[in-house]
């Protein structure tokens, strides 16, 4: 018994002193001044915002591609100067047109609103579904008709989970069965009417070539879910503006070291645009401003990549590392969307994801994952916050589902285990919501101590993953653990 706690009093020790070679090796590449540097410059206001449909979000990328550059990252395959370029179609909802059903006419910019989908006009049965869950719709003959659903997957669903389950879930089953048109009887979910409306005046991404419509309606007297059978309704959208921009992920990669291991990669990501320029100006402390800056939603995401490129470039682990900033993020996971539909590798050679997103944060003394829990890396995550004194906390008010709404979600898709870390957060509240999507959220009031700890113990945490040599898995009866299997072709 004393020869094996002599032992394992050896190893332990080992251990320590190995992982604070590791915390040393990650300041001195990024010693405090370095760190923030990509902070102040992607956070300040000649970006302008850094919004995905103006000029400066390619400034940001040219910047974030330079620095790859600087460290001798490898660039992946299809990309050019770092950059994987690709076109956003954007459109604004029409004001022209609307939705008749039996004596009730709902217009569109009133009590209707476009997503997606192209201007036409036609007349078609109309059945309503619920709130559109599998069971439902396997028992619903939704072919060539115009179909109706409550909205979100059930009467508690958040904003967050009701626009994911109509993007992700019914938006891909109505399509394969054939429906012309969905649309949804809009509940506030944490967002009034009028401010869904002032969100349809601007420009959104969509797909061009979406076979299906997608509406809500402000169903206030509850006429849409009692619609006598048989009932035809006629729908019109006219005049959609649309136009077309470019956008660029940017990307590069760090080799592994061990001969197996280097074939597979760690994915570190976070997406470089945000909100732009608000329409007027705001007097914020006695200023008059209108810049989204972005400090904290992404620019210390994008800081903290840049940092991890810093390290890895020059102590490469075991496995590879892909570093991607993605495009578009504001405006519907555009950027991430298309990476996982033109990966610059296959994907099942990405074996994890870790995400940096942020809104703000509350609690300067933790880190936060959006998805913790979810999969097998939780300890090497963990651990990477204990190494900086930090608690760990889980998802923040899950009511909010945020971890759909970040870049990993795509990922997650796929199979790929993939969890956003980000700032401390004990709950979403007044503090947070102070600066998310506000132009308070300048790099002048964030803890720019806490902030280099922050992206030092993402570092930190991605050589654990990657120094691993198990390879990450959803945990067992995750919604993704389908997916993982197919996509890597072996079981838990």
């Amino acid at each position: 018994m004393k020869k094996i706690l002599s032992i394992l009093l050896i190893l332990s020790t080992f251990v320590a002193h190995a992982q604070s070679a590791v915390i040393k090796n990650i300041a001195d590449t990024n010693p405090r001044n370095t760190t923030l540097q990509p902070l102040y410059f992607l956070a300040s206001d000649e970006l302008m915002g850094r919004s995905a449909t103006r000029p400066e979000a390619n400034i940001a990328a040219r910047y974030i591609g330079e620095m790859f550059r600087s460290y001798g990252l490898k660039e992946a395959n299809g990309t050019k100067d770092y950059f994987q370029e690709f076109d956003i179609h954007l459109a604004k909802s029409p004001d022209k047109g609307g939705f008749t059903i039996n004596e009730n006419h709902f217009q569109l910019m009133d009590n209707l609103l476009l997503y997606e989908g192209k201007d036409s006009s036609f007349s078609a049965p109309v059945v309503y579904v619920g709130y559109g869950t599998k069971e439902e719709l396997e028992k619903a003959d939704v072919k060539g008709k115009i179909v109706i659903t409550d909205f979100g997957l059930n009467e508690n669903s958040s904003m967050g989970e009701a626009i994911m389950a109509l993007f992700e879930m019914k938006k891909e089953a109505l399509t394969k069965k054939g429906a012309l048109a969905i649309i949804e009887r809009y509940q506030n979910k944490g967002m009034p009417w009028e401010a869904a409306k002032m969100m349809a005046t601007q420009e959104l991404a969509e797909n061009p070539d979406s076979p299906i419509k997608i509406l809500f309606v402000n169903d206030t007297e509850n006429k849409l879910n009692k619609i006598p059978a048989n009932s035809i309704g006629e729908l019109s959208i006219e005049n959609t503006t649309r136009r077309t921009i470019k956008a660029k992920n940017v990307m590069g990669f760090v080799e592994g070291t061990d001969p197996k291991l280097k074939k597979e990669f760690v994915l570190l990501s976070a997406h470089y645009d945000h909100m732009g320029v608000a329409p007027a100006a705001t007097s914020v402390n006695g200023k008059m401003d209108s810049i989204f800056n972005g400090a904290r939603d992404n620019a210390i995401g994008v800081t903290a990549i840049i940092s991890a490129a810093r390290y890895f470039a020059k102590h490469p682990p075991k496995r590879s590392v892909l570093f991607v900033s993605f495009a578009a993020e504001e405006i519907g996971l555009v950027g991430s969307k298309h990476f996982v539909e033109n990966p610059p590798l296959p994907l099942n050679q990405i074996i994890f994801n870790l995400n940096n997103d942020n809104a703000g944060y509350n609690n300067t003394s933790a880190i936060s994952v959006l998805g913790s829990g979810r999969t097998s890396a939780d300890a090497e995550i963990r651990s990477a916050a204990t190494a900086y004194k930090f608690k760990y906390l889980p998802e923040p008010s899950p009511e909010e589902n945020l971890f759909m709404r970040s870049d990993n979600f795509p990922l997650a898709q796929k199979g790929i285990p993939a969890i956003t870390f980000t700032m401390g957060i004990d709950k979403v509240d007044e503090k947070v919501n102070e600066t998310y999507h506000k132009v308070t959220d300048e790099v002048g009031n964030m803890d720019l101590d806490y902030a280099v700890k922050f992206i030092h113990s993402y570092i930190l945490a991605a050589k654990n993953i990657a120094d691993n040599p198990k390879q990450p898995t959803w945990n067992k009866g995750e919604m993704f653990e389908t997916e993982w299997q197919k996509l890597y072709g072996n079981q838990k």
